[in-house]
């Protein structure tokens, strides 16, 4: 046998081996398999009783090692034989290997490597070569040539891990991921090539979600990009090459995108070494070169942006399909357009973390659709302090819910008519002629009042309940920042204390004033007489009475409300308007506040709602910011939007 002794140190040698990778020194081996043009590439492992692994075994059908090439391509690290040539020996391929480096990664599967192959030599003489090398003298190869009879070529790289090192990375779950992925391009574009791994066939058609290739411009060039999405695995990789076949340079693809399992391939037939080489330096690499990985990286999220709203849609699409949609009829009007265009967009982006359970998304989305409704601002807090949303995901939602007029707009229609709503279940309750007569005053009238007191005013805010007019000073006090403590009870003419049934208070901080208001609520079956009106004039002049109730800049309006009166109460109704009902009016005395009392009807109460719901209800359908926000959502959102919406916005506008 003769000795080959490598031109470099056993060190660098031992550098240039990656010992602690053995993934990728299957990779380099299957690749000179490859250059070798080889049909069928197939790794085998044997292990031992303890099932670790013994030896690793690279076998394929490729033309060979000869006599004639044992020098130029173990003899020497650098300047290989195929970077003088860009197609494989009898021009079947392009060459992936240029610097005569890969075999020695060899040494990362085991201590002993050996390479037997059978091959013709210049003369056409059929020989078996055998080379031998050891991780105790890397610098050194053996090897012999000898004829040979056998009928077809290939070569066979034995590795033997005397060491028993540990090779546990061949075993784990992403080889056979990164393995597809790495030859992904090679096994798609040659049908005839097959390789297997450890028992496994690497087909990546079967792999295969979406196969996207389209051009990529960058600067003054052009280069081409392919994007495979795999349908299993954490595979992320971006790989570079001078053709479609060969991507000699490879990242990871998680920082371009860190959602799908996918790999990209750049190719462009100007990367040299020096390109390659350069792009290890990423964004900041020399032009043409940095503007290449810009591109890439640019082009590479604009994809998968697109496929998520995609996604999204479709899975929007399904949950119709499935009945989980929280919406059942089409929209009405434009601020219901405006409202499901809005959760379309919101629930297609938060896919991910709804669950895949039927009553539970259904359960969400419910959730989801009410928070939209009633207070969309917060809704952006909450999703996040709560959702881990990606970046350009959270800026979607907080466009969308804070910097765009659609929140106010869906919250306002959405106020408006449940507020329609409880307007039309209060006239129920007070004049149906079957259920009037079981509503009372504190049990039923009282505790709904409580939750809606716009019915009184759109500024007030409740400060009491059925407390007595002691608390109603205490209240007063603290809003006008003085003390609460030791005060005396405060009482009626008769003595009583007596006992309110609504406080409400609203403070005006640039003019420092304070308007009470108090509601005196009977039950709807009650007809107000003089007993109901002299109870609250008997409030009000408590009020007047009471020394620490002093302030010029206070005011209170006492209201009876009832659903009617008889006729000596309506000969106390001061002026012509009666439905304000004023019917106690004092003149404003020095240092006393403005106190006023009302009796008013139900059926003038609520008819004033309704003239002012209707008027909402009609700026809210002619604001222009309905329209405005709806092209925002097609134009930003187009794909999560289902047909019918796309087209009535296209159609307002």
């Amino acid at each position: 046998m003769e000795d080959l002794v490598l031109t470099a140190s056993d060190d660098h040698v031992a550098r240039l081996a990656h010992e602690g990778d053995p993934v990728r020194a299957i990779i380099e081996l299957i690749w000179n398999a490859v250059d070798a043009e080889a049909t069928n590439v197939v790794v085998t492992m044997e292990r031992n009783s303890m099932e670790a692994i013994d030896q690793v075994r690279v076998e394929d059908d490729g033309h060979g090692i000869s006599s004639d090439e044992v020098a130029s391509t173990f003899g020497r690290i650098g300047g290989s034989w195929k970077s003088l040539s860009e197609k494989s020996k009898n021009g079947k391929r392009y060459l992936h290997g240029q610097l005569g480096e890969g075999r020695l990664r060899a040494f990362a599967l085991g201590s002993r490597v050996s390479w037997v192959s059978i091959s013709d030599n210049a003369i056409g003489q059929r020989e078996r070569i055998t080379i031998t090398g050891s991780r105790s003298n890397r610098d050194r190869f053996r090897w012999e040539a000898t004829s040979s009879t056998v009928a077809s070529t290939g070569t066979v790289v034995t590795a033997h891990n005397d060491e028993q090192r540990s090779l546990s990375a061949l075993e784990a779950d992403d080889v056979l991921p990164t393995l597809r992925s790495h030859f992904a391009p090679l096994l798609l574009n040659d049908k005839s090539l097959t390789i297997t791994y450890d028992g496994s066939a690497l087909d990546p058609s079967q792999e295969v979600v979406d196969d996207t290739t389209s051009p990529l411009p960058f600067g003054e060039n052009e280069a081409v990009l392919r994007i495979i999405e795999w349908r299993s695995g954490k595979h992320r990789a971006v790989s570079f090459g001078p053709d479609a076949d060969h991507f000699p340079f490879e990242t990871s693809g998680t920082a371009f995108e860190n959602q799908f399992t996918y790999s990209a391939y750049v190719t462009w037939d100007k990367l040299g070494l020096d390109e390659l080489a350069a792009l290890g330096l990423g964004d900041m690499a020399p032009d043409p070169v940095g503007e290449l990985w810009t591109a890439t990286r640019e082009a590479i999220r604009d994809h998968f942006n697109a496929r998520r709203r995609e996604r999204r849609r479709e899975q929007v699409e399904h949950w119709k399909e499935t009945g989980v949609y929280p919406y059942k009829n089409e929209p009405a009007n434009e601020t219901e357009r405006a409202e499901r265009a809005v959760f379309d967009v919101v629930s297609g982006t938060l896919v991910p973390h709804i669950s895949k359970t039927k009553k539970q998304a259904q359960l969400t989305l419910e959730l989801l659709r009410d928070a939209i409704r009633h207070d969309p601002g917060k809704l952006t807090t909450i999703l996040h302090e709560v959702v881990a949303l990606n970046d350009a995901d959270r800026d979607t939602l907080t466009k969308l819910l804070s910097e765009t007029t659609l929140s106010a707009i869906i919250r306002s229609a959405n106020v408006v008519a449940s507020r329609h709503k409880f307007l039309v279940a209060l006239e129920h309750l007070l004049f149906d002629p079957d259920d009037s007569g079981k509503v009372g005053e504190r049990d039923h009238l009282h505790k709904v009042l409580e939750h809606e007191l716009w019915v009184f005013g759109e500024s007030y805010h409740l400060m009491s309940t059925e407390r007595s007019l002691t608390e109603l000073l205490r209240n007063h006090l603290k809003l006008d920042g003085l003390p609460t403590k030791d005060i005396e009870t405060v009482r009626r003419w008769d003595g009583k204390t007596g006992r309110t049934d609504l406080h409400l208070a609203a403070k005006n901080k640039e003019h420092d004033r304070i308007r009470h208001l108090v509601v005196e609520l009977k039950a709807p079956g009650i007809t107000a007489s003089r007993k109901e009106l002299d109870q609250v004039e008997d409030y009000a002049n408590a009020i007047l009475s009471t020394a620490a109730f002093t302030g010029d800049r206070t005011s209170w309006d006492l209201i009876l409300v009832v659903t009617d009166y008889d006729d000596l109460v309506r000969r106390r109704i001061k002026g012509d308007d009666f439905e304000i009902g004023l019917f106690f009016d004092p003149q404003k005395e020095q240092a006393r506040p403005l106190v006023r009392a009302h009796v008013r009807r139900w059926r003038d109460v609520i008819d004033e709602n309704k003239r002012r719901l209707e008027f909402m209800t009609n700026a809210l359908e002619h604001d222009p910011s309905i329209t405005e926000g709806l092209q925002y959502v097609r134009t930003e959102y187009e794909d999560l939007l289902p047909e019918e919406l796309r087209a009535t916005t296209e159609t307002a506008n």
